[in-house]
């Protein structure tokens, strides 16, 4: 055990806190009726999908089919399909026949969800620096930090590497992220 976690300082009662937040949620775990949250989401979707169409392709009065056929078309087969597919789950359901459900494990929901907002706190940092190192540089250490690493030669090796190959890029190949 290092001095740190000896003294109990700031890091080692955070480490503490992930370790006792970790075993919570490992234990829970949720059963999804997959087909029929699917069948649900990509309904909505489809019907969203349908009202932002036309404020996005404009089309010509004269013409017969307009750009809005295709995406119009397929939307409506999506719907038709997640359409049925929500019946039978829910008939499947009134009868008491069993239907398919997995199993989903909050921990590794939760940890799934935290790198997708490191992802978009590297987007908007890249866009907000206009600097692509930048936002390399922030997301390699909140994934150091997530997989808490200790070793403070990683967390260099890592930052160096991101700025080299964003010079490489920008100045020897000329190309700008």
């Amino acid at each position: 055990m290092d001095n740190q976690a000896k003294r109990g300082g700031p890091l080692a009662r955070v480490d503490r806190w992930l370790d006792e937040t970790g075993a919570k949620l490992r234990q829970k775990e949720m059963a999804v009726p997959t087909d029929l949250l699917g069948g649900v989401l990509f309904l909505i979707f489809g019907v969203a999908m349908l009202f932002i169409i036309p404020s996005q392709i404009e089309v010509g009065k004269k013409e017969v089919v307009t750009g809005r056929a295709f995406p119009n078309l397929l939307m409506y087969v999506l719907i038709a399909c997640s359409a049925a597919l929500v019946i039978t789950q829910v008939v499947k359901l009134i009868r008491h026949q069993p239907i398919k459900v997995t199993k989903i494990n909050l921990l590794v929901e939760v940890r799934a969800l935290l790198i997708f907002l490191f992802m978009l706190i590297y987007f908007f940092v890249c866009q907000w620096t206009n600097n692509f190192a930048v936002g390399s540089c922030v997301f390699a250490l909140l994934m150091l930090l997530f997989f808490r690493c200790k070793k403070p030669l990683y967390y260099a090796v890592v930052l160096v590497a991101a700025v080299l190959i964003w010079v490489a890029f920008r100045f020897g190949l000329n190309v700008n992220f």
